[in-house]
């Protein structure tokens, strides 16, 4: 039941219940009441142009991205890197993932320099 209120509201831009806003601003998550769940895993797999990386993204219970495509880009906002942990100030240069077709962890960011590294 959970599942089908998540698509409905994700459909209709609402909030889920339980109060947490489907938007796409945010990696989104799912309610959970239990304990936390461990942190996504995410590998860089390869680099099929300069300005591009291929990611692969698994979160438990939320959402798995084997070969997904992530574009450099100066950082819109002020965030956190998936990768590393550290800071990302706006005009960093980060790789965000393709917004086509509206990824769950869209909101994501990685510094390039734990790309290119």
């Amino acid at each position: 039941m959970r599942t089908i209120a998540w698509l409905g509201a994700r459909e209709a831009n609402e909030r889920m219940p339980g109060g947490l806003a489907v938007g796409r601003a945010a990696v989104r998550r799912t309610v959970n009441d239990g304990p936390p769940r461990p942190p996504a895993r995410i590998h860089v797999l390869d680099r099929p142009t300069p300005r591009t990386a291929a990611i692969s993204w698994s979160d438990p219970g939320v959402c798995h991205y084997g070969y997904q495509i992530w574009d450099m880009v100066p950082a819109k906002r002020t965030g956190t890197c998936v990768l590393s942990g550290s800071a990302i100030q706006v005009g960093d240069i980060v790789y965000c993932p393709r917004e086509e077709e509206a990824p769950v962890n869209v909101g994501a960011m990685i510094a390039a320099a734990f790309v290119d590294a």
